[in-house]
């Protein structure tokens, strides 16, 4: 058993942890990665992307000669969501083109603008070339922004950039959210309902509303396609280049954390290793539960994630086998129970994940069978043709976290304002011994712009490059 000096240690098993990782590797740091297993993203946020955040992340591998980011494609599968605003079902993540021909023909009044002739998709060159401009556009504009120093100007560049085909669709889809008084009452119940999931399944934010970078991230994302990530497989071949390069992983839990004077000074790790006595520290995930730290006061409200395993009694209907559908309406928006999404199996399974208001010390035995009752009345308001009957379930929460956002005016805003304040990491090792540990940083929901995993990126790059 020896003692170690490191000068990071990073907790946090996810492939935002190994980039930061890697970068200080590189500049002579010496760095630890812990998997806690109380700590960490949720498979919510680590499993899925869009053109956008791929095109990033191989920028990020080409200018790092990291072979996994350069060959990204090579962890992903394509696939399409579906996405339910009450019973009107909206299908996503094919080609740009039908992506926005579905949206526009759903949703009119949103998307179909009587004023912009371009992208009438009456020939294959328009599709083609619709296609063409859109991947390009996630091309150029990554290259750029990881490239710019001041992340001030993100906005400007990503707004900037953008074709002007892209632009006027854009613009139209925008000013409903100045406009919505003239919308009549089922369109307007429609049009929050469908903001507020999508935001929640795109950008970890809840809000039926939201400012011109937001939204803009929002429809470039809306007609991307989808990806799922084999998110294991990645964070196992980064591991392996982190320890390559010097960099040492514990699969174990933070045990017995020393502080003093605002600083942590050391920690010991389940293995009995001896004490680890890091210069700095960083969490890099979601929201800590079960340590003996606690994140500093936010202005945010925030929801968590249950996850549900469900066995029906019969076979599922080849309709709805291997597909991933996510539901919301109307009466839900402002509920505690917002909207889920379900990955249905081949077979009797299906996982769904519930989006819950976040109330600490919530039982599941408490909660049990009122999930129960709440997911069969949406399946059956959603497929009353078919007889689905749940025989068992296996619940627990997840580490995800998502920020709820009330500024109903956020449309008037160019930029987000939840990522303004840095988040304080604060002791909470005894009761009333709460203070702020100088030496320790929080990267995850409650510390980063809105936009999803392209902003996490943008983020953990400058953290990469300041710390």
């Amino acid at each position: 058993m020896q003692d170690s000096n490191v000068d990071f240690a990073l907790v946090g098993h996810n492939f935002f942890a190994y980039l930061l990782s890697l970068g200080l590797l590189a500049r002579g740091k010496n760095v630890m990665i812990l998997d806690d297993d109380r700590f960490n993203y949720g498979d919510f946020f680590t499993n899925s992307l869009t053109s956008l955040d791929i095109e990033l992340l191989k920028v990020w591998g080409e200018k790092h000669s990291l072979a996994p980011l350069i060959n990204i494609e090579s962890y992903l599968s394509p696939s399409s969501v579906h996405f339910f605003v009450g019973k009107k079902q909206i299908i996503l993540g094919d080609s740009p083109n039908r992506n926005f021909r579905e949206l526009a023909r759903k949703l009119p009044k949103l998307f179909l603008s009587p004023k912009v002739s371009e992208g009438a998709f009456l020939y294959d060159n328009e599709f083609l070339a619709f296609d063409s401009l859109y991947l390009d556009f996630c091309r150029k504009i990554s290259a750029i922004i990881f490239n710019e120093k001041r992340s001030s100007k993100v906005s400007n560049l990503f707004a900037g950039s953008l074709p002007e085909l892209f632009k006027g669709h854009f613009e139209f889809f925008f000013a409903n959210f100045s406009h919505k008084n003239l919308l009549k009452d089922e369109d307007l119940y429609d049009f929050q309902a469908f903001i507020y999931m999508m935001r929640g399944f795109f950008q970890s934010r809840l809000s039926s509303t939201g400012s011109h970078s937001e939204m803009l991230h929002l429809f470039v994302s809306l007609i991307s396609p989808y990806y799922k990530l084999d998110h294991e497989r990645l964070i196992s071949d980064l591991l392996q280049i982190h320890t390559q390069n010097g960099g040492e992983f514990k699969k174990l839990n933070l045990g017995d954390l020393k502080f003093h004077k605002g600083l942590v000074k050391s920690f010991e790790l389940e293995s009995f290793d001896g004490l680890v006595k890091p210069n700095k520290m960083a969490f890099i995930g979601g929201y800590p539960v079960g340590l003996p730290i606690k994140l500093g006061s936010t202005r945010a409200l925030s929801y968590n994630c249950l996850n549900v395993v469900v066995e029906f009694s019969e076979s599922l209907p080849e309709l709805l086998k291997m597909k991933k559908c996510v539901f919301t309406s109307a009466l839900k928006i402002g509920t505690e129970r917002p909207f889920w999404e379900v990955n249905f199996g081949n077979d009797k399974e299906a996982t769904f994940n519930l989006i819950m208001a976040k109330k600490e010390g919530t039982k599941i035995e408490f909660i049990a069978e009122k999930t129960k009752e709440l997911l069969l009345s949406d399946l059956i308001f959603l497929f009353p043709e078919f007889d689905l009957k749940i025989v068992n379930t296996q619940m627990k929460f997840t580490l995800d976290v998502f920020i709820e956002d009330k500024d109903f005016n956020a449309h008037e805003r160019l930029e987000a304002s939840l990522s303004k304040k840095i988040v304080d990491v604060i002791e909470d090792s005894a009761p009333l011994l709460m203070s702020r540990l100088k030496n320790v940083l929080y990267f995850g929901p409650y510390n980063e712009d809105s936009l999803g995993t392209f902003s996490s990126l943008i983020e953990m790059k400058k953290w990469k490059e300041s710390l």
